[in-house]
């Protein structure tokens, strides 16, 4: 078949309406030998034909759409591969894709900033200082909780959703045209929506990564930013180009309950217009068309987990957090404040965090505070017997009777002067006794100076010191019910 009439008809093939008429031109191109750029040109298209026979009533270029019952056609030998061969051939395809695809992420990377830059300046590429990368299986809840991210974040700014800015007129012309958005164009709409943004309160952008490129775009992204870092450091524009955080985000689910949450939702958006315009009360939602064919469904989860791989990679490098979405809002919400809670390993700078690490935190201080209690009563009961047994007779005789008196409020004040609390191992045993009592108890040695004479040579007030110390026990508080309830 001639070059010109192949082009044709694959071009035909991409108009086609039904589904029928396309496959019956898919069928009768995808086997014909093909030599020459123009012929190759010609076959993509036809196999972009291909892809787009998962829509279910207009045909959409963009659709993937994989299958096991097609041939491969073997261009250096003129032979049809067997179906069992068509995995190995097809990945093989797929590795030298992806190989050429990471060259080329730099190129497509380094075209976007500079596109970008040469509108704001060098001086002016001021990002967040957190970015939160979100990514998630196709109803897996990613709207209903992105502002539970933000807020265990404290992130002020809306969120950037790359679907919004994928759908300027300009991207929607080349999408009605049939063609793909450059990863460059997606980059580079990206780097403009982040200068956009209040640099000092961070970020979410839901859905960016979504393919190898822009997996390689987003770690050269960090090193630019950290470029940036090195080259401002020593100038009075330093605070403006604070270290990166970035945070990878993905909310999972299975198959089945994506599709099940997407038809649900469909359902939902129908019954909700129908009342709409019957009442003429209220606004119509957009009725996606995704959210109503199963098959449609089944193809975007394929997508995620076609990249899925993709997004791995970024868990050797960034912060990665795999969220379980499957569970009722409320849980999914625990799990992502729980995730997000503040790592000062990652948000400080390396030598702040350095100078403070040592010091323990408080939700470590305690994890092992019972076993070490027991440990302390122990070895003074079994070396000091005699410091032990003082320690014992002062709770008696001062501590004890306070807190009966105070049983209702469920606070005691015990001041003492005491010259056994004077030390320090005492007081430990004391603390020790009352904390494996079930109390909570701190204490205060405040010192109080009393004029007592004048010396008559240097005319100077001699003060005696006196030791009050105080502790605060705090245990439960009993609630009494008044009289006049009990009637």
């Amino acid at each position: 078949m001639p070059t010109a009439t192949l082009i044709q008809a694959s071009k035909q093939a991409l108009t086609r309406t039904t589904r029928t008429a396309a496959w019956s031109t898919f069928h009768s191109l995808s086997h014909l030998p093909v030599t020459g750029s123009k012929h190759l040109y010609a076959r993509n298209t036809v196999l972009l034909a291909g892809k787009a026979l998962s829509c279910s009533s207009a045909v959409n270029p963009l659709r993937q759409y994989t299958t096991s019952s097609l041939t491969v056609y073997n261009e250096k030998s003129n032979v049809n591969l067997a179906p069992a061969m068509v995995a190995t051939a097809t990945q093989d395809d797929m590795n030298e894709v992806r190989v050429s695809e990471i060259k080329d992420a730099k190129l497509i990377f380094n075209q976007a900033f500079k596109n970008v830059q040469d509108v704001y300046g060098r001086e002016n590429m001021r990002f967040p200082k957190e970015i939160i990368w979100l990514m998630g299986a196709p109803g897996s809840g990613k709207g209903t909780h992105t502002p539970a991210i933000l807020k265990a974040r404290g992130i002020t700014n809306p969120p950037i959703s790359m679907s919004s800015l994928l759908s300027t007129p300009e991207c929607k012309e080349l999408m009605n045209k049939g063609l793909m958005i450059s990863d460059g164009k997606v980059v580079e709409n990206l780097l403009h929506a982040l200068l956009d943004c209040e640099p000092e309160v961070g970020v979410l952008v839901d859905g960016f990564p979504r393919s190898e490129v822009q997996v390689e775009c987003l770690k050269l992204f960090h090193e630019r930013m950290h470029e940036l870092r090195r080259e401002f450091k020593h100038t009075p524009l330093k605070d403006f180009f604070p270290r990166p955080t970035f945070r990878i985000c993905v909310l999972y689910v299975d198959e089945e309950i994506s599709v099940s949450r997407q038809l649900m939702r469909g359902r939902l958006v129908k019954e909700h217009n129908i009342q709409v315009r019957q009442s003429g009360k209220g606004e119509i939602k957009e009725e996606r068309v995704t959210d109503n064919d199963a098959l449609l469904i089944r193809a975007r989860y394929q997508i995620f987990k076609d990249h899925y791989s993709c997004l791995l990679k970024l868990s050797k490098i960034f912060p990665f957090h795999l969220i379980n979405a499957v569970g009722s809002i409320d849980s999914v919400m625990r799990i992502i404040l729980k995730e997000f809670e503040y790592q000062s390993s990652l948000e400080l700078e390396h030598d702040t965090y350095e100078s403070i690490s040592h010091i323990p935190l408080a939700t470590k201080i305690g994890i092992h505070a019972r076993q070490d209690l027991i440990r302390r009563l122990e070895h003074y009961c079994e070396t000091e017997p005699e410091m032990f047994s003082k320690a014992v007779r002062f709770i008696d005789q001062e501590v004890t009777p306070m807190i009966v008196r105070h049983a209702i409020s469920g606070q005691a004040l015990v001041r003492s002067q005491n010259p056994i609390l004077s030390d320090s191992a005492v007081v430990e045993i004391v603390l020790s006794i009352l904390s494996e009592r079930g109390y909570a108890v701190t204490m205060d040695d405040r010192v109080h100076e009393t004029p007592k004479r004048v010396d008559p040579e240097t005319w100077e007030i001699i003060l005696e010191r006196t030791h009050v110390y105080a502790l605060n026990v705090r245990f439960p508080q009993h609630h009494i019910q008044p009289l006049e309830q009990k009637f």
